[in-house]
């Protein structure tokens, strides 16, 4: 991936449409893998994410002029909070996922928590999550879904507020 031109930057509400869909073929993958194609990510509609950008930051990485891979996250009190972490099918297992996680960690300079969740079945979320320095802090049902268990993520960045001068 370091040989592509990929810029992360914060989206625009006119990015909204392209990353609805992108996440829509994004999340097609976890909906084959848990067999259950009636998931919030491939339901939510424009309406919806539409008012997710008015309390969330959304990220967007960009390669030749497409959306290939978005975040949002929002800065809660003690913590971030990122959620929908999505990279085009075809530009995945390329390090994306963790540029975007990483990018989050840079733009929240005084955050030491960072929160995520996933299903307990993703196991390649999981992995990417772990490798990025996320542990399993519980695990839980969907409020939504009963018979899918999922796993509340976080990472403990310690020391990170700036040096006094």
């Amino acid at each position: 991936m370091e040989n592509k031109e990929i810029h992360i930057s914060t989206a625009c509400l006119t990015d909204l449409d392209e990353i609805l869909h992108l996440q829509k073929r994004a999340f097609r993958t976890e909906a084959e893998l848990h067999g259950n194609y009636d998931i919030e990510p491939l339901k939510q509609t424009y309406e919806s994410i539409l008012s997710d950008y008015t309390s969330y930051i959304f990220l967007k990485a960009v390669y030749e002029g497409k959306i290939i891979g978005s975040v949002k996250y929002r800065v809660l009190d003690d913590r971030v909070w990122i959620g929908k972490l999505i990279v085009d099918t075809g530009h995945r297992r390329q390090g994306l996922g963790r540029r975007l996680l990483t990018e989050i960690e840079m733009v929240n300079p005084e955050t030491e928590k960072f929160q995520l969740f996933t299903a307990a079945s993703s196991t390649h979320n999981i992995r990417l999550y772990e490798s990025a320095g996320y542990r399993i802090n519980r695990q839980y049902q969907d409020a939504n879904q009963a018979d899918l268990l999922m796993v509340e993520m976080e990472k403990i960045v310690r020391n990170r507020k700036p040096d006094s001068v």
